[in-house]
């Protein structure tokens, strides 16, 4: 019975922490995340401001987890669209459908306004270092893994290495949606992305 009564406790905390979550994201969606507080946050979920603090540290750890969640799910979707190409694709060629890849889902799915938002928190220092500004992203394995196999196929050729590039070519992409982000809507993030990092690969293309 006392078992019974703590998984009880366990699932009805559970249930409390995730609609914590999901008010806080469709309240970040709508309003700047400094416009929203814990106690707009408590009030929609209906709870206390002790039981928003059971669950989560601050405003700002909730703020890290929904980001640290959005890139997850983000870097997801690119490894799974990397996986549908041929093995036998050129590394550049990867690289380039890569970066549309990205571009499609900053655009369709991401939008401009969130990510406004998120280099907004990123700026003011709220989120995890690793939500979304870390380097262990599953993105930037990515990006390392087709630097890595072009230059073993002799298709690169750097006197960097593979990580090194993948962090330049990261940094390069993060350029790319700023300026996107301050000259919306008529800077297409798709083409640019896709020019800048053709002229990128020059420099490291391997002699023909």
């Amino acid at each position: 019975m006392k078992k019974k009564r703590i998984n009880k406790r366990k699932a009805q905390g559970a249930e409390t922490k995730q609609r914590i979550y999901d008010i806080a994201e469709k309240l970040f969606a709508e309003r700047d995340s400094t416009d929203v507080s814990v106690q707009d946050i408590t009030d929609e979920a209906g709870i206390t401001k002790g039981a928003f603090y059971v669950h989560f540290d601050s405003k700002d750890a909730l703020i890290a987890l929904l980001l640290a969640d959005y890139a997850a799910r983000a870097d997801a979707e690119y490894k799974t669209f990397l996986e549908t190409l041929p093995s036998d694709t050129p590394a550049p060629e990867a690289l380039l459908a890569l970066i549309e890849k990205i571009a499609d889902v900053l655009v369709g799915t991401i939008g401009c306004e969130n990510m406004k938002k998120t280099y907004q928190m990123l700026l003011a220092g709220t989120t995890g270092p690793d939500a979304v500004k870390g380097y262990n992203r599953e993105l930037y394995t990515l990006l390392n893994g087709i630097l890595e196999k072009g230059i073993q196929r002799g298709e690169f050729k750097s006197i960097l290495t593979a990580e090194t590039l993948s962090r330049h070519f990261v940094m390069a992409f993060r350029g790319l949606t700023y300026e996107w982000c301050i000259r919306h809507p008529e800077f297409d993030l798709k083409q640019q992305a896709v020019d800048h990092f053709k002229l990128l690969l020059q420099g490291i293309l391997a002699d023909k």
